[in-house]
């Protein structure tokens, strides 16, 4: 008798859960698909790691996305290896499944301060490596990199985030790349990738750049590199923004001043928090709760991103959402590690937002 009323039961809760994913299957074919939506104007992406690529979240990447970026599995940190062979498995898993399924693939990163071991820098004994060993390990890491994803990844950001966020600077001088190299890196790096590979499309690719100040540096550094004729087809301007300091007339500038230089523009790492910048504690009158006011001024935010997206079209090739979901963004423990956050146009149970909505509804605008 307990026997069939733990089966009755456990069927009961099955038939439950089938009729839920059903529901929630359902809810996402009745959705407009974001990459189908856009397709006119550019393509859509999103970031992924290779270990979410299973079966809850394949239909939803799939509808919504065309091309995808490796959040880091292709960051020196997960390839680089002293031996010089590369680590490359799990991102050989993104790249199997962009293959199976037609995906576009952008590749993250090759040169970048963060996400690179110390030892890159250094020699066998601790020593730091001068300008000549470094270039030389450059270049055998880019080259194994670049030939092993020869003909899938379609472009490259080269080098992240080398300028200075504030102050005088142009460059962050506490890069071991420009401790070492100098500001002659950014060109050595950019010429060394389209040796590897003439075909590949280069990008620089940094955050802030809706900032007046770091955009002027950009601009600065951009046109000394194409002056020198540094192989540069586009920049990548991250947006990782928020809804309370978000600018779409700063962001119309930045697109203007660098599509004034011949360059492509591509949103590479597209959310929208829900915090103030920088703030790891709830300040008066912030609360980290998701209220229906703060999901509406989210809406109106990612609204205003698209119009600006849209009007620019003929400019821009690419916008890349940075997570799949609320679940899974970085935003969740950055800057403050468990601090949830709400970035992303899905919530954690893949259900669309307002925020998506407003996002598809920009585009019969224009």
């Amino acid at each position: 008798m307990l026997k069939k009323l733990f089966s009755t039961i456990v069927l009961w809760v099955s038939s439950l859960l089938f009729l839920a994913m059903d529901a929630h299957t359902q809810e996402q074919a009745n959705i407009p698909s974001l990459w189908e939506t856009f397709t006119p104007m550019f393509d859509i992406g999103v970031a992924v790691e290779p270990h979410l690529l299973n079966d809850e979240n394949t239909p939803h990447i799939l509808r919504h996305y065309r091309s995808l970026t490796a959040e880091n599995c292709m960051k020196p940190n997960a390839l680089y290896r002293p031996d010089g062979r590369g680590h490359f498995e799990p991102a050989d898993r993104l790249v199997a499944f962009a293959k199976e399924h037609g995906l576009r693939l952008r590749g993250h990163t090759l040169v970048w301060h963060n996400q690179t071991p110390a030892g890159f820098f250094t020699d066998e004994a601790g020593n730091q490596l001068d300008k000549e060993a470094l270039y030389a390990r450059m270049e055998a890491y880019m080259t194994c990199v670049m030939e092993h994803f020869r003909d899938v990844v379609y472009c490259w950001d080269v080098v992240n985030e080398a300028l200075a966020d504030g102050g005088e600077e142009t460059y962050r001088v506490e890069s071991p790349w420009y401790k070492i190299c100098g500001k002659e890196f950014l060109l050595r790096a950019f010429q060394t990738a389209h040796r590897i590979d003439p075909d590949v499309r280069l990008y620089y690719n940094d955050y802030g750049l809706l900032n007046p100040d770091k955009r002027a540096k950009a601009v600065a550094m951009l046109k000394e590199l194409l002056a020198a004729d540094a192989p540069i087809f586009g920049v990548g301007i991250q947006g990782h923004w928020d809804i309370h300091t978000f600018s779409p007339q700063e962001l119309q500038k930045t697109i203007d001043a660098f599509a004034e230089l011949g360059l492509d523009v591509q949103i590479t790492e597209l959310d929208m928090s829900v915090h103030h910048p920088g703030n790891r504690e709830a300040p008066d009158g912030e609360k980290w709760e998701y209220t229906s006011e703060i999901e509406a001024r989210q809406a109106e935010v990612y609204a205003q991103v698209f119009e600006v997206l849209c009007r620019n079209a003929d400019r821009i090739s690419s916008v890349t959402f940075w997570g799949i979901s609320d679940q899974y963004s970085w935003r969740n423990y950055f800057p403050k590690k468990n601090r949830p956050d709400y970035a992303l146009p899905f919530d954690r149970n893949w259900s669309p937002k307002k925020g998506f909505y407003s996002i598809v509804e920009s585009f019969p605008k224009f």
